[in-house]
Formats: structure tokens, sequence, C-alpha cells
């Protein structure tokens, strides 16, 4: 009897801790503000401004051929929707002038002999002329050409066989398939990114300034004077901010399908399931931050140092883990939102269900046991010490 009545006791405790952490935020309305309208913010800016997708790269031509065949050529690249022409010269050596400049960003040279080659069936030479100043952009472009180059060689090739055999033999007829992302849109891959990037933020930010604003205020005594302990009072603290986070995740697939078209093709409640896991384990770090810095402007900063920076450079959200050194392959091993980007693209781009990515999965519940056992820990610490 005494057991039941000192658990009903602990419980009731655990939702009082809970409802006051509700009322605070309630009575802070910047924070709510904070919570619920910056993340849209931020997926709008990072959706419609960080984009591997480059158009209008202007064009600068010298067509030395000047015959129906140049035009058609430079009319490929203008439809393509990727480059938009700034202009002719009729000297080559001008268009160094549009490339110094910035007035254009690739060049195009034509010969002389351009028409006459193609109808000999010749192979014909032209000269692309790409500023590499940004390496990326000029990759990128390369891609474009070749891909613009092709499909028009594929064209006159066969022309040139019907003028010969009369006949329609094709060449190779390339036909690629691209699955899950067939618009090949980076704003699709960006998106679950965003998605974990900010989730992350948010939660390590709303309960480690929890504590501190506890031990700031004074309140942090009352609070530990409780008959709870240290896990008791962790997850009081921590219910009201996982109802918010998932709030915010809710709106956040609701702005993406909304603004972006992004849809979910998987399950979306394994989608959910997966990002409350992966809620829980920014609140806990969240937490285990909280117990360590003593005023909120260290919290803040060791929040941003501890999750911006590790999430956007070591998760894949950005940049491919399989392209850095080993040292920091080692050390994305332990950024949690590396698991979630993984399990949420499989889910929101290909389909998949838990099941395909069980094994993150059960990586993230590792963290929230850790990272809960560590935040138990320090509290208990800083319980003693006080």
């Amino acid at each position: 009897m005494f057991l039941w009545l000192s658990r009903k006791i602990k419980i009731k405790t655990l939702f009082n801790i809970a409802e006051k952490e509700f009322v605070q935020l309630s009575r802070d309305p910047r924070s709510i503000f904070i919570i619920i309208f910056i993340p849209i913010f931020l997926l709008v800016v990072f959706g419609y401004g960080v984009t591997m997708d480059i158009k209008n790269i202007n064009l600068i031509v010298c067509d030395q051929s000047k015959t129906s065949l140049s035009d058609e050529f430079i009319r490929e690249f203008i439809s393509s929707g990727f480059f938009k022409l700034v202009g002719y010269v009729d000297d080559l050596r001008k268009i160094d002038g549009f490339l110094v400049s910035g007035r254009a960003k690739v060049g195009i040279v034509i010969s002389h002999d351009f028409a006459n080659e193609i109808e000999l069936g010749r192979p014909v030479k032209v000269q692309i002329i790409v500023d590499g100043s940004d390496a990326n952009t000029a990759n990128v472009v390369l891609g474009y050409v070749q891909q613009i180059v092709q499909g028009f060689s594929r064209d006159e090739i066969e022309n040139y066989i019907f003028k010969i055999t009369g006949r329609n033999i094709p060449a190779i007829d390339l036909k690629p398939r691209i699955w899950f992302n067939q618009e090949l849109k980076s704003v699709n891959f960006f998106i679950p990114g965003l998605m974990g990037l900010i989730m992350m933020v948010m939660t390590v930010l709303m309960t480690s300034l929890s504590i501190s604003r506890e031990r700031e205020l004074g309140s942090f005594e009352r609070l530990i004077s409780t008959p709870l302990s240290p896990n008791f009072i962790i997850a009081g603290k921590l219910i009201p901010y996982a109802v918010l986070a998932f709030i915010d995740s809710v709106l956040i697939l609701l702005a993406g399908y909304i603004l972006f078209n992004l849809k979910v093709k998987g399950d979306l409640f394994s989608l959910l399931l997966v990002t409350v896991i992966f809620i829980f384990c920014g609140l806990n770090i969240g937490l285990i931050i909280s117990t360590v810095a003593r005023s909120q402007q260290s919290t803040m900063a060791i929040a941003f140092i501890s999750t911006v920076v590790p999430t956007f450079i070591l998760s894949g959200f950005v940049f491919p883990i399989r392209n850095m050194p080993w040292v920091l392959q080692m050390l994305s091993y332990l950024v949690p939102a590396r698991y979630y980007l993984d399990v949420i693209r499989g889910i929101i781009l290909k389909g998949n269900g838990l099941f395909e990515q069980v094994e993150y999965v059960f990586v993230l519940l590792f963290f929230i046991f850790f990272t809960f056992v560590v935040a138990s820990l320090r509290l208990r610490k800083l319980m003693r010490e006080i």
C-alpha cells in the first residue's frame, strides 16, 4: 500500500513538473514564437536558398560557322533551360572579357567547318570555355554541356545515316531511368536533411535552456526538493518539449508538401515514429548541456557548437560522408542526425519502412538510452553539489 501511494505521488509530481513547464512557456510568448515559427522560417530560407540546381547560366557564343546547323546547336543549349544567351561575338578573344568580368560563365566557340564536318559524317570539335573559379558550379555546368552535346550528336548522326541509306537506323538509343527523385530536384534531397537539422537544433536549445534558466532564477533548489529521482525530473522536463518538437516536425512536413510538393512515399507512421525517437535524442543532449553550462549564454554557445556544426557537416546533410577524411568519417558515427537522415530519406524518397533500415533505428534507441543515463548522472551530481 505504501509503495503504491509513493508511486502515485511520484507520477503526480512528475506531471506537475511537466505542467509547470507548459505554464512557464505559455507566459513567454517569444519562446512559443521561436519554437513554432522559426523552424518554418528556416525551412523556407534553406529550402529556397540551398540548392544544387543551377539554371540561367550566362552563355556567350562565337559562331564562326553561321549556318542553320550551328543555330540549331545553340538552340539546344537555350531550350534546355540551363543556359541564358547573353550575346554573340565575332572574335573568340572577346570571350575572355565576358568571363573575366563575370558577365558570362560559359563560352562556346563553333568552328568554320562545323556544318560541313557533320554532313560528311566526320567528328567535329566545339570548344567549351567554362569559368572554373567555382569548382562545384563548373562541374555541374560541364555535366549539362555533355548531356546537351550528346543529345545533339545522336540526332545529327541519325539524320546523316538517313541521308546516306534512306532508312531510319537509330544510333545508340540511351533511355536512362531515374528512381526515387525523377525530377532530380536537389530540394527533395535537402528538405529531409533540413528537417533533421532543424529538429536537432530546436530540441537541444529548448531543453538546454530549461535547467540553466532554473538555476539562474533560483528555482532549481525547489525542483530538487521534490520527492523525485533525477530520472523522474528529467522525464517531467522532457514531456512538454517533446510535444512541442513533435508539433514542429508535423508543421515542417506540411510546409514541405505545400511549398515544395514533397510527398512522403513511405509509411507516414514510421516517419513520425523515428522522428519521435530522434526528438528524444536531441532533448537528452540538451539536458546534458544544461547540467554542464552555468548560464543561458554559455548554454546557447555550447548547444550551437555541438548541434549545428556536426549536424550540418558530419550527417551527410550537404557533404557526402564517403568523401571525407577517415577521421571525420569515424566522428560521423557519433552524430545521431546521420542515422536519422538515412532513415527519413529512405521513407520519404524511396518509400522504405523501418525494417529496411532497422539497424539505424536501434542505433538511435541506443543514443536515447545512453544520453538519458548520462543526463541522469549529471543531474544527480548537480543535486549533490547544491
